[in-house]
């Protein structure tokens, strides 16, 4: 499912009408058609209907719904037009007018009683604004918006996007409307998946319409979902050994942060690599053992990594179909200097993680390669402090573009890019908000890797199972108590999801 901006949107819609003679007063009648049918789900035709309705095509939307719902003897409809009905668009002052025509008068005005109107609503319809807002709510908008917030009884179904979301950066413009549910046309918007639109939007439904497909391809982002990670989840037929699935090389750990390495063998192992060798400074091998015996593991029987190990793994990174590098390395001279000998050797492609990220960044990397930051490590690495680096999708893609590499900007919205092609990953909780996850993520992305994805492929797909574990064990154990070695034992649960889709 594509992701677009808002101006993406309205050249869809556009295009739709000019291009292919689908004029907007149908797709306005779908979108209605649609908000109705998202209204009749919860609620009968006894039910006390707030539209809220501005006067712009958002407005012309609510109406359209509020004459359909009218028309088929919901007899509890309220309609409070916000803003001049003369200065509306072309198509609300259409709606409005055919509205009337049906026989409908229940309109009141946005007065001191309004919070009574709003405290009485079983469902308030919120087509206030949509996706063109651009500053910051005025005054009167506001306090619509503060009153519906603050004295709703009922649910609230926004149409497109809440009202005072920004729909490119899910920003809060002012205020916004706190939804229960969200129906947006075409496409999800970028409002919608980052926070706090995301928070704001509820329940999220999608609603086609009549745009063509091929319209689509003008957004170069995506959103992960099932069906995209079950087509490219590596297949596993039954005449196949263990070098078949690859080998992944682990470069990780020291005395100080010894636990990560662990966690990324097991996760390269979890997910189907034929392979999997963890090599540390540090002696490790009980803990590895109890773990998952199947690790076949070395230590160097050292503090760190150093440069003159470089010679010692020779051997093995040639072996390698994968290569991991930098969970609880540390961040020693010696040892970022045997992390950029590793990356510009190695042709293998190579997941570069944790405090390997501070060693390359320099170096000219390629297409085979993945630098996989949160936020912390991103904000130092890009070395700029003039921009909000969180959630900002357009530097992460240009920075990706620039160091000619995949980057997964992990978050609660995970940003996957190449600097051409973008994905968001929206799985995941605050299970993840955890030391050690990362280290986890790092090795179930070098596990697909081997088993033949691409890096992107493989980020794609990792970022998905990995959240969507987390949310799984969530509901049995809670976020609190949920672990990334709980989160790693249980991945064959969202593994089997996605197989069944």
């Amino acid at each position: 499912m594509h992701v677009l901006t808002s101006t993406e949107m309205k050249e869809i819609d556009k295009k739709t009408s000019t291009d292919f003679g689908i004029t907007e007063e149908v797709l306005m009648e779908q979108a209605a058609m649609a908000i109705v049918g998202e209204i009749q789900k919860d609620f009968n035709k006894n039910s006390h209907l707030l539209f809220m309705v501005g006067t712009g095509n958002n407005g012309g939307d609510a109406l359209a719904a509020a004459r359909i719902l009218h028309n088929e003897g919901y007899e509890n409809i309220e309609v409070c037009i916000i803003g001049d009905e003369n200065k509306g668009s072309r198509l609300f002052k259409k709606q409005l007018n055919t509205l009337k025509q049906f026989g409908f008068l229940d309109f009141f005005e946005f007065n001191v009683d309004f919070k009574n109107h709003v405290s009485t609503a079983d469902c308030i319809i919120d087509g206030l604004i949509g996706i063109g807002l651009n500053g910051n709510t005025n005054d009167l908008i506001k306090g619509v918006i503060d009153i519906i917030n603050t004295f709703k009884r009922g649910k609230v179904l926004s149409v497109d996007i809440p009202s005072g979301i920004n729909a490119n950066t899910g920003e809060i413009m002012g205020n916004a409307i706190l939804a229960d549910k969200t129906i947006t046309f075409g496409s999800v918007k970028l409002g919608h998946i980052f926070f706090p639109g995301r928070e704001y939007s509820g329940t999220i439904k999608v609603a086609p319409l009549s745009f063509p497909k091929s319209l689509f391809n003008i957004s170069h982002r995506e959103l992960v979902t099932p069906e995209m990670v079950k087509k490219l989840l590596p297949k596993r037929p039954k005449f196949s050994q263990k070098y078949d699935y690859g080998n992944v090389l682990i470069l990780a750990g020291s005395s100080e942060f010894p636990g990560a390495s662990i966690l990324s063998a097991i996760g390269a192992q979890k997910v189907g690599a034929g392979l999997v060798k963890l090599i540390t400074p540090t002696p490790l091998s009980s803990y590895v053992l109890n773990h998952e015996p199947g690790i076949i593991y070395k230590s160097l029987m050292k503090d760190k990594f150093s440069l003159k190990d470089f010679d010692l793994i020779s051997k093995e990174l040639k072996k390698a179909s994968v290569i991991v590098i930098g969970p609880g390395l540390g961040r020693s001279d010696e040892t970022m200097q045997f992390v950029r000998n590793v990356v510009e050797y190695s042709r293998v492609p190579i997941v570069v993680d944790a405090d390997a990220l501070y060693a390359v960044d320099s170096l000219s990397l390629r297409k085979n390669i993945v630098l996989t930051p949160h936020v912390g490590e991103m904000k130092r690495i890009v070395r700029t402090d003039e921009i909000n680096i969180r959630q900002n999708y357009e530097y992460t893609e240009k920075f990706a573009k620039h160091k000619r590499a995949t980057i997964v900007f992990k978050d609660a919205t995970t940003i996957i890019t190449n600097g051409e092609r973008t994905y968001f990953n929206i799985t995941g909780n605050t299970a993840l908000a955890k030391g050690g996850s990362g280290d986890l993520l790092t090795g179930i992305i070098a596990g697909l890797v081997s088993q033949g994805l691409d890096v992107m492929e493989a980020s794609i797909v990792a970022s998905y199972l990995s959240g969507r574990t987390a949310e799984i064990i969530s509901d049995e154990i809670t976020e609190y108590y949920a672990t990334p070695l709980d989160i790693a034992k249980n991945l064959y649960k969202a593994i089997s999801e996605v197989l069944n889709v």
